[in-house]
């Protein structure tokens, strides 16, 4: 029953086997969880692991959804993975990386790790540290609201179904 909604949700978002293989991948990942209990095991350990899963199935995953085929999908997720042994490098990584990015990668890797999840469950009575978490979340929200705004143009992805 998960492979048909999934792979009915893939066709929905569009006609191209990319989409298709998009919707199979989350499919495959839902049986796994449920025939293994995956999803209900506890632990810090297993909760470290759950987490390195999870992000790199939603990261392989947006790889697939947004390519604009298959093979370049393929290409790009070898890539990721160094599966690729290139001996032309013709730019390095501060070529692709601005400042502006090294930051962002710091405040997301900061808001990813647990000890934020507990910094959000201070009790108000602790008014100054509320006001400083409360701005920090508000300073965040601009900043990524005015960056999705300010980007380039990007096309209504049903457009190519």
């Amino acid at each position: 029953m998960f492979v048909i909604v999934f792979l009915a949700t893939g066709f929905w978002h569009g006609a191209v086997w990319n989409f298709i293989f998009w919707g199979l991948w989350h499919g495959m990942f839902i049986i796994f969880e449920k025939a293994t209990g995956w999803h209900k095991k506890e632990g810090k350990v297993i909760g470290f692991f759950q987490h390195i899963y999870c992000i790199l199935a939603f990261v392989i995953g947006w790889v697939m959804f947004r390519a604009d085929n298959m093979a370049y999908a393929w290409l790009y997720i070898k890539n990721m993975f160094w599966l690729i042994k290139t001996h032309n490098i013709t730019y390095l990584l501060p070529y692709y990386v601005d400042n502006i990015e090294i930051i962002a990668f710091c405040a997301a890797f900061l808001c990813a790790m647990p000890i934020f999840g507990r910094i959000l469950q201070i009790p108000y009575q602790y008014k100054v540290c509320r006001t400083l978490v409360n701005i920090w979340l508000i300073v965040l929200f601009v900043v990524s609201t005015s960056f999705i705004a300010a980007s380039t143009y990007n096309p209504f992805i049903y457009f190519r179904f």
